[in-house]
C-alpha cells in the first residue's frame, strides 16, 4: 500500500506540472495567429502597398513638375548670362580693336624712328666724309710739314 501512496503521490506531482504547463501553453496560445490573421495582415499590406505606389506616383508627379519650373528657371538664367557673355565677348572685341589700333600706331612710331636713325645714319657718314677725313689729312699734313720736314 504504501508504494501505491507513493505512486498516487507522484501522479499528482506529475499532474500538478502537465496542469502548470497547459496554463502556460494556454496562456501563449492566445497569442498565436491563426490562417485568418495571416490573411487579414496580407490584405492590409496589399491595401498599404497600393496606397503607398499612389502617393509615390504622386509625389514622382509633383517632383517632375517641380524639376520642369526649375529647368525653367534655370534655363532663363542661362539665357541671361549668356546674353551677358555675348555682352562681354562684345566689349573684348572692342578691346581688341584698339590694341590693334594702338599696335598699328606703334608700327608707324617704329617706322618714324628707323627714318630718322637711317637720316641719322647719313648725316654722321656725311660729316665723316665732308669734315673729319679732311680735317685729319689737314692734321696729318700739318704734322708731316712741321716734325717730318723740319727734321730733315
Amino acid at each position: 500500500m504504501e508504494q501505491l501512496t507513493k505512486r498516487v503521490e507522484e501522479l499528482e506531482k506529475t499532474t500538478q506540472q502537465i496542469q502548470m504547463d497547459v496554463a502556460v501553453l494556454t496562456a501563449r496560445s492566445e497569442h498565436f495567429a491563426t490562417k485568418a490573421d495571416i490573411e487579414k495582415v496580407r490584405a492590409e499590406q496589399g491595401v498599404m502597398r497600393v496606397e503607398i505606389m499612389g502617393e509615390l506616383g504622386a509625389l514622382e508627379q509633383r517632383l517632375d513638375k517641380k524639376f520642369e519650373r526649375m529647368e525653367d528657371k534655370f534655363d532663363k538664367k542661362f539665357e541671361k548670362i549668356d546674353e551677358k557673355f555675348g555682352k562681354i565677348d562684345e566689349k573684348f572685341e572692342k578691346i581688341d580693336e584698339k590694341f590693334e589700333r594702338i599696335d598699328e600706331k606703334f608700327d608707324r612710331v617704329n617706322q618714324r624712328f628707323n627714318q630718322l636713325e637711317d637720316k641719322i645714319s647719313a648725316f654722321n657718314n656725311s660729316i665723316t666724309w665732308k669734315i673729319m677725313i679732311p680735317t685729319g689729312l689737314l692734321v696729318l699734313a700739318w704734322f708731316v710739314q712741321n716734325i717730318v720736314l723740319k727734321m730733315s
